[in-house]
C-alpha cells in the first residue's frame, strides 16, 4: 500500500522537541510589528522556560504576569502551533472581547499557519473560519471571548489560553460563573490539560494579580552582573518592588541579596543629558550598567524561584517587566526614564507606566481625607496673596439656591497649586465682581492678578422638592456675562473615559427638552467628577518634593477642611469602589474640584498654555439687553466655521 505525503505527515510520530525548540525550528514571523523571519528566542530569552513549562507533567496551570511589548502574544502562538503540530488536540484561545478575538483570528492565527510549512499542510479549505479552525490532523482551535458564555460552554478543551484577563470583558457578571472558571470547566475531561493565564496587570485586585499570588511558586528572570557576576531580578526601584519584602530577593544559592534599581541624576527635573546617562545599579556591587550591558545580561538570564520548591508545583507563575525587553527600544533605559518623568504629572499615566511597563499592579485604596492632613498643607502664604511662582488663577463656583460658594486657586506651570481665597457670595453681582474686578496682590510685588478662568456648576441651585433648579438662570448669566472667562460645567451622566470634554447645547432646559432655543449654542464642559476627585486627593497627599503638591493659605479654617472631608472613596458590598458623601456640606470640595478642572490640560490646554507675563484675555462689556446678538466671547461656537467665537 502506498501512502500519500499528507497521510505520512499525519501519522508521523511526534518529534522529541521542547516547545521552545519547536518554535525555533518551525515558526516564521511576518507580522508588521515583529522582527520578521525565523523566530529566534534569543530576542525573548525569558519566554523559553515559560513555553517549556507546558510540557512539565506536574504543571497544570501557568500564569504569566507581563508588561506590554514583551512578546506575550508570540508565546501563545508558539504553544498553539506546537500542540497543533506535535500533539493534535482541541485548543481554545479566549480574548477579552469579540473584536479582539476576530482580530487575533484574522491577523495573528491565520499567518501562524500560512507562514509555517509544517502547519500549512494541515489547513482544510472552508474549515479555517474566524471563530474556529479544524485541521486535517484532528487538531481544533476555537476562538472565544470572555463575555460569550455560550462560546465557552460549547465543547471539551485540552489546552485553554486566557489572554489579557485584567481587561473589562473578563469582569462581565453572569449567572453561571466567571469567564475564567467557566473556561476551566471545559478542560475537566482531560487529565493532562494545560491552562494558561496571561495579562498585563491593572490593580492589586485584578485577575492576573490574584492568579499570580495563588501560584505554588513564582519565577523571575535573574540576570548576571557583568562586573560581579551576581544573578538578580531586574526591578525599577525598591519602592516599586513590593513583591520582594525588605527589597531583598532569594538567589539561586538560597541566600537573600539586595535588589538593584534604575538610576539617573536629576530626579524628576532631569535634563536630556542626564536622562541619556541612565543605567541599572547592581544590587550586589553597586556598579551601574548601561543599556547594552543590561541587554547582554538579559540574554544570559535564567528563571529562579522566589522561594524554595519542596514539591512538584501544579500551578506556576512567571513575572517579567519591560526592563528585560530586547525588542526595538522598548527596554532602552534612557527611554524608560524619560517616560517615567513625563508620567509624574498625571497619576493615571503613572498607573499606566506601572501596569504596562513595570507589570506591577496599581494599589487601589480607600481615600478618607483627614482634617490633620488638610491643615498640615497650610503654608505661610496669607489669604488673597498670589505666590510668585503662579502663572494663573482659577475659580470654581458651586451654585446654591440662595447664593454661591467659591474657591480661588493659584497655579504654576507644573500644576503646583495654592488655595488663596474661599467664601460665600449672595448675588450674581458679587460673582461678577469676584471674577472680573477683584485683583489679587502678587507676593513681594506691587503687581496683581485677576482670575484667568472661572467655572460655574450649571446643575446647582435645586429647590428642596427638586421641582426646579437655577440652570436656566445660570445659562443666561454665562451667555450675557461670560466674556470668555466664565464657563458652565456639569457632571457627566455616564463616564466616557475622558476626564473633561466639551458639549454644545442649543436649548434652555425645559419639559421634554423643548426649552427656548439658544442662538449659536452654548458650550458646556462635562466633568467626570470621580476622576477629578482622584486627581484632587492624589495632589493633597503629595509632599512638597512630589509632583503637583497642593497648599492652603495660612488662615484656612476647620470649616473649609470639613467640607473637603465630606466625601470618601469606599468599597461597596458589590466589591466596587465608589465615592460616598458622608457629610452634608461639601460645597468647598465641589468648588475646588471645579477650579482644578479649569487648570487641567484637558480644559483647553489648562494653565500650561500660558506663559509668565501673558496678558488676560480682552474684556468685553455685554450690551444691556443683548438684542445685538452678542454671544459672550468664547462660550459659543460658530458651527459653520467650526471655531470658537
Amino acid at each position: 500500500m502506498t501512502f500519500r505525503p499528507k497521510e505520512i505527515s499525519i501519522w508521523k510520530p511526534p518529534e522529541q522537541l521542547l516547545i521552545s525548540e519547536w518554535a525555533e525550528k518551525y515558526r516564521v514571523l511576518d507580522h508588521p510589528a515583529e522582527e520578521k523571519g525565523p523566530l529566534r528566542l534569543r530576542r525573548t530569552p525569558y519566554l523559553t522556560p515559560i513555553l517549556d513549562a507546558c510540557l512539565e507533567p506536574n504543571v497544570e496551570t501557568i500564569v504569566f504576569c507581563k508588561p506590554a511589548q514583551i512578546a506575550g502574544t508570540e508565546a501563545m502562538l508558539n504553544i498553539i502551533g506546537y500542540y497543533t503540530h506535535q500533539d493534535p488536540c482541541p485548543i481554545m484561545l479566549i480574548m477579552a472581547d469579540e473584536d479582539t478575538a476576530k482580530y487575533m483570528s484574522d491577523v495573528r492565527l491565520r499567518p501562524l499557519y500560512a507562514s509555517s510549512e509544517a502547519l500549512s499542510e494541515f489547513i482544510i479549505d472552508g474549515k479555517f473560519n474566524q471563530g474556529e479552525i479544524s485541521l486535517s490532523n484532528r487538531a481544533y482551535v476555537a476562538m472565544g471571548w470572555a463575555s460569550s458564555v455560550a462560546k465557552l460552554a460549547s465543547r471539551p478543551i485540552k489546552i485553554i489560553i486566557f489572554d489579557e484577563v485584567d481587561k473589562p470583558g473578563y469582569y462581565v457578571t453572569t449567572r453561571e460563573a466567571s469567564p475564567i472558571s467557566l473556561g476551566i470547566e471545559r478542560t475537566e475531561t482531560f487529565f493532562n490539560r494545560k491552562i494558561l493565564i496571561l495579562s498585563t496587570p491593572t490593580t492589586d485586585e485584578g485577575n492576573i494579580t490574584i492568579e499570580l499570588m495563588s501560584c505554588d511558586v513564582i519565577y523571575d528572570w535573574h540576570v548576571p552582573c557583568s562586573y560581579c557576576g551576581q544573578r538578580q531580578p531586574l526591578r525599577w526601584s525598591r519602592k516599586h518592588a513590593k513583591d520582594f519584602p525588605d527589597s531583598k530577593y532569594r538567589a539561586e544559592d538560597g541566600i537573600m541579596h539586595e535588589l538593584g534599581e534604575v538610576v539617573w541624576e536629576g530626579g524628576h527635573e532631569a535634563i536630556p543629558e542626564q536622562i541619556e546617562k541612565a543605567g541599572y545599579k547592581c544590587g550586589e556591587c553597586r556598579k551601574v550598567w548601561n543599556t547594552i550591558e543590561k541587554n547582554l545580561a538579559v540574554e544570559q538570564g535564567k528563571m529562579v524561584a522566589r522561594k524554595e520548591v519542596t514539591h512538584p508545583p501544579k500551578k506556576v507563575g512567571f513575572h517579567v517587566n519591560r526592563l528585560y525587553s530586547l525588542l526595538g527600544k522598548s527596554g532602552n533605559l534612557p527611554k524608560l526614564v524619560d517616560e517615567w518623568i513625563k508620567c509624574q504629572s498625571d497619576f493615571r499615566k503613572l498607573q499606566g507606566f506601572l501596569n504596562s511597563t513595570l507589570a506591577v499592579p496599581w494599589t487601589e485604596v480607600a481615600i478618607k481625607p483627614a482634617e490633620s492632613t488638610i491643615l498640615e498643607r497650610c503654608c505661610s502664604l496669607p489669604p488673597l496673596i498670589v505666590p510668585q511662582e503662579a502663572v494663573a488663577l482659577t475659580c470654581g463656583i458651586d451654585v446654591q439656591l440662595r447664593g454661591f460658594y467659591f474657591t480661588v486657586w493659584a497655579w504654576s506651570h507644573d500644576l503646583e497649586s495654592w488655595m488663596i481665597h474661599y467664601g460665600f457670595l449672595p448675588t450674581w453681582d458679587d460673582v461678577s465682581q469676584l471674577i472680573f474686578e477683584h485683583a489679587y496682590q502678587i507676593q513681594n510685588s506691587d503687581k496683581s492678578k485677576h482670575i484667568w478662568r472661572a467655572v460655574i456648576d450649571t446643575g446647582g441651585g435645586i429647590s428642596e422638592d427638586e421641582s426646579w433648579s437655577k440652570t436656566e438662570e445660570i445659562y443666561t448669566w454665562i451667555r450675557n456675562n461670560g466674556r470668555g472667562r466664565a464657563w458652565g460645567i456639569k457632571g457627566m451622566a455616564r463616564p466616557t473615559g475622558q476626564k473633561i470634554r466639551h458639549s454644545v447645547i442649543d436649548r434652555m432646559p425645559g419639559m421634554g427638552g423643548k426649552g427656548q432655543i439658544i442662538p449659536g449654542g452654548l458650550v458646556l464642559w462635562l466633568l467626570d467628577t470621580d476622576q477629578l476627585k482622584e486627581d484632587f486627593f492624589w495632589r493633597l497627599g503629595n509632599q512638597d518634593a512630589d509632583p503637583q503638591p497642593m497648599h492652603f493659605h495660612n488662615e484656612t479654617d476647620r470649616i473649609f477642611a470639613q467640607h473637603l472631608m465630606a466625601e470618601e472613596k469606599r468599597r461597596g458590598k458589590d466589591g466596587k469602589w465608589a465615592w460616598v458623601q458622608i457629610h452634608k456640606a461639601n460645597h468647598y470640595l465641589d468648588a475646588s474640584l471645579y477650579a482644578h478642572s479649569a487648570a487641567d490640560p484637558q480644559f483647553m490646554g489648562g494653565v500650561r498654555v500660558l506663559k509668565i507675563g501673558d496678558p488676560l484675555p480682552p474684556r468685553k462689556e455685554s450690551p444691556s439687553d443683548n438684542k445685538s446678538g452678542w454671544l459672550g466671547g468664547a462660550n459659543f461656537m460658530d458651527h459653520k466655521k467650526k471655531k470658537w467665537l
